[in-house]
């Protein structure tokens, strides 16, 4: 049964069926990403049942039904998507639900080493990197939940692996959101314990590193101009706010304003639909296409699982740093559906944060740090 679950996780988390689709074409894709729907539904049938995790199941209800309401671009496929999206609303919540700390922790690491090898193996003039998640700044936010969880990890020897492993990695995908909420995650840290500041010693050391072997690996120049600066002066470059989000968002207000209540149907702010580019914002994502309602239940289900982190801060530091990560990817990201390792993770964090009791866990005491052994 273990082996069963590890193949589901790895399939979903490390995006599996994607990396098919884009090597082999459609056919391999939709075969696999529909084997690996199949899968996760027998597990859970013949799984014991739990309670589901309600804020999102209405989150996906409300989001599909109301803006399939309003207009859908290819009724078959809309209809595909919602019964995909509702089973890994459903069923990865219970396999969420019966994956450890650990467990996660080692798969994320092996998506994470994934970018390492698209670095060494497969270079690209491009210069940033991705690995199975075929997108650099999907990639580093993988990398950012693999530093998260290292909090709650016991083995010094995994964790300090793990930790310099998902922050080299992260680095190769020069994703700006993974820069930023990388040094936030280490300041939070030291705060929550000042031991921790070794982390900057460590972190920063995986960034030289990155610096020496720039010349033997194809790294974006641009962007490696960017951590060049900071490690020689102290300042970011200017390029560091070209291509600004916030430019993007503004096109898409007007679409609010004009449909506030049912927005503007299924995907109408994805790419190709109303401009060229997508919205790049998950919660005007969901505003834009079905309204307050499915905006207000998405957002405050993450509202809902940051606030509660903090009351386990001091014990706990991971989950506020995982759920501080999922609530900011929502303002780079649109692909809340289709970016399989955030919603579980997601699953997973809010049952870790709602379910402290449950006596079907497989998490134990060796697996979480105490709260005098926080510190890394």
């Amino acid at each position: 049964m273990k082996l069963f679950k590890y193949v589901i996780l790895i399939l979903l988390v490390c995006n599996i069926p994607s990396v098919v689709l884009f090597s082999y074409g459609a056919s391999m894709g939709s075969l696999l990403s529909y084997i690996t729907t199949a899968l996760l539904l027998f597990f859970y049938l013949i799984n014991k049942k739990h309670q589901f995790a309600w804020p999102f199941v209405i989150f996906a209800v409300s989001y599909f039904l109301i803006s399939g309401v309003v207009e859908v671009p290819d009724e078959k496929y809309f209809y595909i998507d919602f019964i995909k999206y509702v089973i890994l609303i459903i069923c990865g919540g219970e396999l969420a639900r019966k994956t450890s700390i650990v467990e996660l922790y080692i798969i994320l690491l092996i998506a994470a080493l994934s970018i390492l090898v698209n670095a060494v193996a497969f270079p690209l003039d491009y210069g940033r990197y991705s690995g199975f998640f075929l997108d650099p700044n999907s990639a580093g936010f993988a990398c950012l939940l693999g530093i998260a969880l290292s909090f709650a990890i016991k083995n010094n020897t995994l964790k300090y692996i793990g930790l310099s492993i998902c922050t080299f990695c992260g680095a190769l995908t020069f994703s700006r959101t993974f820069f930023l909420l990388w040094l936030i995650m280490l300041l939070i840290s030291v705060f929550q314990n000042k031991n921790n500041i070794k982390i900057f010693v460590g972190g920063f050391a995986a960034i030289l590193l990155l610096l020496s072997v720039a010349t033997s690996l194809k790294l974006n120049p641009e962007r490696l101009s960017i951590l060049d600066s900071l490690v020689d002066d102290g300042q970011v470059s200017q390029s560091i706010d070209e291509d600004s989000r916030t430019e993007t968002w503004a096109l898409y207000y007007d679409k609010i304003y004009e449909s506030p209540f049912v927005g503007n149907g299924y995907k109408s702010f994805m790419s190709d639909y109303i401009y060229d580019v997508g919205v790049h914002n998950n919660y005007l994502r969901v505003f834009g296409d079905a309204g307050f309602f499915p905006f207000l239940v998405f957002l405050g289900t993450y509202l809902f699982m940051f606030f509660k982190s903090l009351q386990n801060f001091k014990t706990k530091p991971y989950q506020l740093l995982l759920a501080l990560s999922l609530l900011t990817l929502g303002l780079t990201n649109h692909n809340f559906d289709t970016l399989y390792h955030v919603t579980i993770v997601s699953l997973w964090l809010y049952f870790k944060i709602t379910i402290t009791d449950d006596p079907d866990s497989i998490d134990n005491n060796e697996e979480e740090l105490e709260l005098n052994s926080t510190s890394i």
